[in-house]
């Protein structure tokens, strides 16, 4: 990809059948705007990777709270057991969050979509007001809250708290070559990715339509413009230089863009299935174009 456009580049130089592509890396954010959990292997639900941004940090209007506002978040940690979600952070004692919470119901506006959520408990509520030195609670997205991606985008999915697509994947090699632009590398946790894909050529998921991923099929549907989180450093501080050079070598129109969204390519009643570490990608549509970014 050409340092202004995207547009212009040649999809011939990502030839499909050239290199074997693999999954190489899963991942899953169980709090929107918190640490990630590495997974082998991962079960998908009608909103996406199981466990994924069903819960989420909410302010006292109820609207999102995530590290554009506190990057301190970034330094939140979870980790998955039998019960739930440990989840821990410097100078705070472990919190222990149930798989189906059991608070009050309470209203949660979701970037102006209203929805119903659940309040964790009021240990976390307190946990969370804490950390952030606020008042803020913790909520769960109960199974039966339907949030579906706008009518602008049409290929309409059940969500849960992402930002707006279910699944996002990037690749070894493009976050290679973005890396060579940069003073500081960045790792995968910049990206925030589901799915990390490794042996194409780099930024070659710019022009896939539709991929296979062991069994289980996408639609590659959007590519991701990115925010100010691509500047929250590990400690939680925050930088510039990663978004200010991301906008000058990955430009697509007003955005910097980088990976990709996909939607699972089913029926909304039959998305289910299994993804590993290892699983083969086949590219089975590429097209002369870059994907679309929906702002």
């Amino acid at each position: 990809m050409p340092n202004s456009d995207p547009a212009s580049n040649d999809p011939t130089a990502n030839d499909p059948t050239s290199n074997p592509v693999t999954l190489s890396a899963l991942y899953i954010y169980p709090i929107k705007s918190a640490g990630s959990v590495p997974l082998q292997q991962a079960e998908i639900g009608p909103r996406g990777l199981t466990h994924d941004r069903r819960w989420m940090v909410v302010d006292a209007a109820g609207r999102p709270v995530t590290q554009r506002e506190f990057s301190s978040m970034r330094r939140i940690e979870v980790t998955l057991n039998g019960d739930g979600l440990h989840v821990t952070a410097p100078g705070m004692p472990a919190l222990a969050v149930p798989w189906q919470p059991l608070g009050n119901r309470r209203a949660v506006d979701m970037w102006g979509d209203p929805l119903s959520g659940v309040t964790v408990s009021v240990e976390a509520t307190a946990w969370i007001s804490a950390f952030l030195d606020g008042t803020f609670d913790l909520v769960y997205l109960p199974d039966d809250a339907q949030r579906w991606q706008p009518e602008y985008k049409p290929f309409g999915s059940l969500l849960s708290f992402v930002d707006g697509n279910p699944f996002h994947l990037i690749s070894e090699e493009s976050l290679a070559a973005f890396n060579a632009s940069l003073t500081r590398p960045v790792s995968h946790a910049e990206f925030r990715p589901n799915l990390v894909i490794s042996g194409g050529a780099a930024y070659g998921e710019d022009f896939w339509r539709r991929i296979r991923v062991g069994n289980v099929a996408f639609e590659v549907v959007e590519s991701c413009a990115r925010c100010v989180i691509l500047n929250v450093l590990p400690d939680g501080t925050r930088g510039a230089e990663t978004l200010r050079t991301l906008a000058r070598v990955r430009r697509h129109g007003q955005a910097a863009v980088f990976g990709q969204h996909l939607v699972q390519d089913a029926p909304h009643d039959q998305r289910m299935g299994r993804l590993q570490v290892g699983d083969a990608v086949e590219i089975v549509e590429v097209a002369n174009t870059v994907n679309p970014v929906y702002v």
